[in-house]
């Protein structure tokens, strides 16, 4: 890595942790809002029984202020309700279909405060005086779209005991007044004060054409106002929609005059044209002249798609503050224009009738609502737990992996002879001893390996940086040892494999030894806490590492920012900060994009620069891997200290970061490309390792005052902040919905440079798709999930590493010196087979890296917290801050073991043995030139014996 880069990581670690903050919701993420169906069925009870006849199934969509819905569909087709098997019977409950009061066939006078149905006694002529109940009692009322909210109109066919509602869109609903108190002369049929019309929208209500709609939707025509009727103003419904809807068969002026305009019409019929360019056969009127004289005015093609409806806050028209309203447990349904008019048609030709035949029989039209089905729970939430917890596992194990290479380096010099232990002779007090021993090296570096004993490593001059190991004991004359240059009668080497267990202490080479030979022999643990301990045979000679071997086992000390309170005081104001901004400004497309080329530099730094690291020799040779570790020897670039695998490992990084943002600006919402998410996941872990790897806390005082700032800063922004903005703060940010580009809008024209991207979330998280579910959403975790529990269970995993490392070179330090570490297994039946040892052995490894120490504890305790969250999420239907469950998991327990082991003030105060293990990590970085001085030194006394022969 170049230096310059080295300098500037930790910072910009701190900077991406304190934005990923912003990101601390496990959300669920819905692209298309639950779709509902509808039996619609015609009903005659007769005296011999009732008939039913199956008529035709529509789509409907639920709103979002209803705490009811219709039941759910099955989701085997043979058992599906509109199967051929089961059109004239249903599971599910049928309800009669029938109209508004003609008193209120908007249902907004009681929105308009000219009515209240909330008192029965009031409205004799809608409610039965006898019982009680509305005039729709367990009805399903079809109203019009207009006049008033969809909630009023719920809420007032609520309180009049309808079942159900479903709302319909309708042309007449797409125009209003300026001035409602201005009224025309209705008598005139000619075009109105057009003023003072309040016109449709153009691309939220009609397409002309001349834009880029989805599917080619759009068209333009130009109708005589003469054939039009404007009175009552704005629009009169009745007798204009007639003729702009339909086909050019139906006598669509829309439809005659378009196809009539056409230059060219490629050999299509009208009504094939006009149904492609405008699906809805249905036309609005635009306000704007079409000729001079105002004879013809412009028409253009009517949206007529699903939309869902919202809650209206306070602009219901009545003083009732929005909280304090009655809410809505009756389910509510919106469909389309063409859906609208035929259950519209329907319900009115059977209510004109007054529902009595000649043959004393009743009609009535009935509706079975049922919603699609969906799954309950998504196997994708159970792989995106799997992969927060492994991410964050991976994380935590790299920062610590420093203390565990220590160990390597330490053990591989040794075994090399660069560094052995030897017996030194005892000295008297009058020589600087200590009594029976020698005195303690005065070095910086100097400190106790163990609790329990007077270990010492240290740094000393002799044959320039050599390693010094001290035991002090009790009663034993010959009780100081030390490591010293290499000594051909006095040697043993350590086993530097430290992959099988982290307890492994020193063995030796010599493999005839026996049992019988070895007061250090052992068997497996029954915990699986430590592999067989022998002593060392003399005059084995050290094996030699390979140059490549002498590379890879080097630690490189890197740049660390320690946290303490202030830091986590102002980390979490800088988090408010940015997430307000993000809330109240469409700052998203920068976040993207700042986002997309960090998670390149960090793809380069985390994935690919190992990656080649490790394969170039494997794969080309040793020779293509020195030179891929060779400087960038080009002009202007040379001095800049680039390397080629540093250039090559950028490329390959921003090559997948660069298209990362092309795609999440090529689609309204980009998580529906796999490449996209694919990428997002892969960036968001290599965020939490270098984030983890760079910042670290090292006190439980300091972890505590910021998972406790964090989990309040969580549960306020997603749980208090709606009784302040109406909105939750923290779950619009994080899931896209603080965006002001309005979604129905960028379904209709998803090329426009404002719906780019616009229904995509924030990219600080990790998601999924849901599979096999028709509404297409997501299962989501903000990274601020992964990294602020990952800081203390980061600081747990370096506290197992620093103890273990530091309890390795006591061990090594006791056997060289013939005192040879027993273990446990070393008391376990000499009667136990090979095979039931070994599996004693794995049993006890699982169990060791689950429950001893802190770090498997934690990562258990996550695991467990992020569960609950998911529940919770399961549960109430809605996101969740996730740090109110983990923050107590994690906290509670690290706090929980370290009271138990009585540990908890070193924990809160800063460890001590860690201290001890980062001087021998520092002593560790030396070791290359510990070497170099040995081979220095050999290659002068080699030189020496040549030139004395």
């Amino acid at each position: 890595q170049p230096p310059t880069m080295k300098s500037k990581r930790s910072s910009s670690a701190a900077a991406a942790a304190a934005a990923i903050l912003v990101a601390t919701t496990v959300t669920i993420a819905q692209a298309v809002e639950p779709t509902t169906y509808v039996d619609v069925r015609r009903t005659k009870s007769m005296v011999s029984g009732v008939d039913i006849n199956y008529l035709f199934r529509i789509t409907a969509t639920e709103s979002t202020f209803s705490q009811t819905s219709p039941p759910k569909g099955y989701k085997s087709s043979t058992k599906h309700p509109l199967s051929s098997s089961s059109k004239l019977s249903s599971d599910f409950s049928s309800f009669h279909l029938t109209l508004p009061p003609p008193s209120d066939v908007w249902l907004c006078d009681e929105s308009k405060g000219y009515i209240d149905y909330s008192n029965p006694t009031g409205n004799t002529d809608l409610f039965d005086t006898v019982t009680g109940n509305g005039v729709l009692y367990q009805k399903y009322v079809l109203v019009e779209r207009g006049e008033c909210s969809f909630e009023a109109k719920t809420r007032s066919a609520q309180r009049l005991g309808a079942a159900g509602v479903i709302i319909r869109n309708t042309l007449d609903s797409r125009y209003g007044l300026v001035n409602e108190d201005y009224v025309e002369d209705e008598s005139r049929h000619g075009p109105p004060l057009w003023e003072n019309t309040l016109w449709p929208k153009e691309k939220y209500d009609y397409e002309c054409g001349n834009n880029n709609a989805v599917g080619g939707v759009g068209l333009r025509a130009e109708i005589e106002t003469s054939r039009l009727n404007f009175s009552p103003p704005p629009y009169n419904g009745e007798h204009n929609n007639v003729l702009l809807t339909g086909t050019v068969e139906d006598g669509n002026l829309c439809a005659l005059e378009s196809y009539g305009m056409k230059n060219n019409n490629d050999g299509e019929d009208g009504d094939s044209f006009f149904r492609k360019h405008c699906p809805s056969e249905r036309c609005l009127l635009t306000g704007r002249n079409a000729t001079a004289d105002g004879s013809k005015m412009e028409a253009c093609c009517a949206w007529d798609l699903n939309i869902v409806m919202s809650r209206d806050g306070d602009n219901d028209g009545d003083a009732i503050p929005a909280e304090e309203e009655e809410e809505i447990i009756i389910p509510s349904l919106f469909v389309t224009m063409k859906y609208g008019e035929e259950l519209y048609q329907l319900a009115l030709d059977s209510e004109s009738n007054n529902n009595l035949n000649g043959d004393g029989s009743v009609q009535l039209i009935s509706v079975v609502p049922y919603a699609r089905w969906y799954p309950a729970y998504h196997f994708s939430t159970i792989v995106l737990w799997a992969l927060a917890v492994f991410s964050l596992w991976i994380a935590c194990c790299e920062s610590a992996k420093e203390y565990r290479d220590s160990w390597k380096v330490i053990s591989v010099a040794v075994n090399d002879g660069v560094l052995v232990f030897q017996r030194n002779s005892v000295r008297p007090a009058s020589e600087g001893g200590e009594g029976g021993g020698r005195a303690r090296a005065d070095t910086d570096d100097t400190m106790n390996l163990a609790e329990d004993g007077d270990l010492e490593l240290a740094a000393v001059d002799d044959l320039g940086m050599q390693v010094e190991m001290t035991e002090q004991r009790e009663g034993g004359e010959n009780g100081v040892f030390a490591a010293a240059a290499a000594s051909a009668n006095d040697e043993f080497v350590i086993n530097s494999d430290d992959d099988k267990d982290d307890d492994t202490p020193a063995t030796t080479e010599n493999n005839a030894a026996t049992a019988d030979e070895s007061n250090a022999a052992a068997t497996p643990a029954e915990e699986g806490s430590s592999e067989p301990v022998s002593t060392s045979a003399a005059d084995t000679p050290a094996p030699v590492s390979t140059p490549t071997q002498q590379t890879q086992q080097q630690v490189i000390a890197q740049p660390r920012m320690e946290l303490n309170a202030m830091h986590a005081v102002l980390f979490v104001a800088c988090a408010s900060g940015i997430l307000f901004l993000l809330f109240f400004f469409d700052l998203a497309r920068i976040v993207t994009v700042v986002y997309g080329l960090g998670g390149s530099a960090v793809m380069a730094q985390i994935i690919f620069q190992p990656l080649y690291t490790r394969f170039s020799a494997r794969i080309f040779g040793e020779s293509f891997a020195a030179k891929l570790s060779a400087n960038v020897n080009l002009p202007k670039v040379r001095d800049l200290g680039w390397k080629w695998i540093d250039v090559l490992s950028s490329a390959s990084g921003y090559a997948l970061g660069i298209m990362w943002i092309i795609v999440s600006f090529s689609y309204v919402q980009p998580l529906t490309v796999t490449y996209y998410w694919v990428v997002q996941d892969i960036m968001g872990v290599c965020y939490c390792i270098l984030i983890l790897g760079l910042i670290q806390i090292n006190t439980i005082k300091v972890a505590s005052i910021l998972l406790v700032l964090v989990f309040i800063y969580d549960v306020f922004y997603v749980f208090v902040t709606p009784y302040i903005f109406g909105r939750s703060v923290m779950v619009d940010v994080a899931s896209g919905a603080s965006s002001s580009v309005d979604q129905a809008y960028c379904d209709k024209y998803p090329s426009e440079s404002a719906c780019a991207g616009s229904e995509a979330p924030l990219p600080m998280l990790l998601a999924l798709p849901w599979i096999g579910d028709f509404r297409g959403g997501f299962s989501m975790i903000g990274l601020g999930d992964l990294v602020l529990p990952g800081l203390l269970i980061s600081f747990a995993a370096r506290y197992d590493a620093s103890k273990d490392l530091v309890r390795k070179c006591s061990q090594t330090s006791n056997v060289r010196n013939g005192n040879a570490v027993v273990t446990e297994s070393a008391a376990a039946s000499s009667g136990e087979t090979t095979e039931q040892s070994r599996q004693q052995y794995q049993v006890g490894r699982i169990k060791k890296a689950l429950f001893r120490g802190y770090f498997g504890p934690l990562i258990v305790a996550y695991a467990v917290g992020l569960t609950a969250a998911y529940i919770a999420v399961w549960g109430m239907k809605k996101g969740q801050p996730a740090l109110l469950y983990l923050v107590p998991a994690c906290l509670g327990t690290m706090v929980f073991l370290g009271w138990k082991r009585k540990e908890l003030s070193d924990l809160w105060t800063g460890p001590k043995i860690m201290l001890k293990a980062n001087r021998i990590l520092r002593l560790a970085t030396k070791v290359p030139q510990i070497r170099s001085e040995a081979e220095r030194a050999a290659s002068t006394s080699l030189a020496d014996t040549t030139s004395i022969a």
